[in-house]
């Protein structure tokens, strides 16, 4: 990933992570929260009015210049000139390096006349659809500029800001803090302004139900990861210990990086690992999310390794009844008759999860499957790493990332 991604990643980390500090400091219930608002990344509706935020995150640049807010002060000025009778505040959360914070800047007259006067390309329609605009003082008297913190230093104030809710600190930061962040991203993509609207007592009242870290692509942005990842972990040792466990992995080629090229050692280690004991333990089912042929290529390498697979298949069709049946076990010589099951997701996993009785069933896509929401007595554990090193760490299959 380049460095201009990360930072642009870094810039959504950083709104959500203001976004969580804004609904924990609110302190009545009246006070709405609208992620992604329709004013401002974050929309604070409050019976006074609207108090409109949009963040911006500048770690390369040490010191502020008015250029750099630009943009946003325009975008902002566009709003107020087309809705001036409404209530709505103006604030821009930003972060500067070398500034101090949590000092503000208001902006002067002389400087909305810079603003508009810029010949940038990037700011000519906003600056053309501010043709007429001159209540520069309306808009000062309702904008403000803060200062922020930097990201670390962010994350350990909403931390504590979790503890003072009622979590201990230890969970505030391995759990409750990534669920959080988690939640708000998921939120922010809702299409529905009433699905992005939420309350403090709301938003901790849910929170307070999750009780597994949430390893994802925005969790891992977050300063803890390495720490959030060995957490989940520690959540998974329990249940991959047991011997006794009927095992379902949902492995999404078009997710998970470099799958062709490690799937297979993938598949291969969790057999070890997991189906080794004859006597005690079941053949695990991987349910492949790609192409027939990239399926079938898979089949045929575990082949190559003496890795047999059962695949349900009788004259090309799946035979659910088939599939499931427990293999021949030859106690006396310590074999079976297959290893590993091995199905299509799009035609067959449905099928045969009907008739199954899974006791786990690992996720590791970044798509929702709505059919496995709320499933009666199967452990579902959701594990959203594009990165093999990763998965493998979090299955017990290595000891190091």
């Amino acid at each position: 990933m380049s460095r201009t991604a990360d930072y642009s990643i870094q810039g959504f980390i950083y709104q959500f992570i203001v976004t969580l500090h804004k609904v924990l400091q609110t302190s009545d219930s009246c006070t709405e929260i609208i992620i992604e608002g329709p004013v401002e990344d974050i929309d604070l509706v409050t019976p006074s009015g609207i108090q409109a935020i949009q963040c911006k995150y500048h770690e390369t640049k040490d010191k502020f210049t008015l250029s750099s807010i630009y943009k946003p002060v325009l975008q902002m000025m566009n709003h107020y000139f087309k809705n001036s009778s409404k209530n709505t505040f103006y604030k821009l959360y930003a972060h500067f390096p070398n500034e101090l914070v949590g000092s503000k800047k208001v902006l002067t007259s002389t400087e909305i006349t810079q603003i508009l006067g810029s010949k940038s390309k990037e700011y000519k329609t906003l600056i053309e659809d501010l043709n007429g605009f001159s209540d520069f003082a309306g808009f000062i008297s309702k904008f403000e500029m803060e200062f922020g913190p930097s990201l670390s230093d962010l994350e350990k104030a909403v931390i504590v800001s979790l503890s003072n809710e009622g979590f201990s600190t230890d969970d505030a930061e391995e759990i409750f803090y990534p669920n959080a962040i988690h939640r708000i991203a998921e939120l922010s993509i809702k299409h529905l302004e009433s699905e992005r609207k939420i309350t403090k007592d709301l938003f901790l009242t849910v929170l307070k139900e999750k009780k597994k870290t949430a390893i994802n692509r925005w969790t891992k942005e977050l300063q803890s990861f390495e720490k959030l990842l060995k957490k989940r972990r520690e959540q998974l040792r329990d249940g991959l210990n047991k011997n006794s466990r009927f095992r379902g992995i949902i492995l999404d080629s078009n997710y998970i990086n470099d799958f062709d090229s490690k799937v297979v050692q993938l598949i291969e280690d969790f057999i070890n690992k997991y189906n080794y004991k004859i006597k005690l333990h079941h053949c695990p089912i991987f349910s492949i999310i790609s192409d027939e042929k990239t399926l079938n290529g898979i089949w045929r390498r575990l082949n190559s390794k003496n890795i047999i697979v059962e695949r349900g298949l009788i004259a090309g069709d799946l035979d659910v009844k088939y599939f499931l049946r427990e293999p021949l076990k030859m106690l006396n010589e310590g074999k079976t008759e297959f290893k590993v099951k091995l199905c299509s997701h799009e035609s067959d996993f449905k099928k045969i999860l009907d008739e199954s009785k899974l006791d786990d069933l690992f996720i590791v896509s970044d798509e929702e499957f709505d059919y496995l929401t709320n499933l009666p007595d199967i452990n579902i554990e959701k594990i959203q790493t594009k990165e093999i090193s990763e998965l493998r760490y979090l299955l017990l299959l290595n000891n190091k990332l």
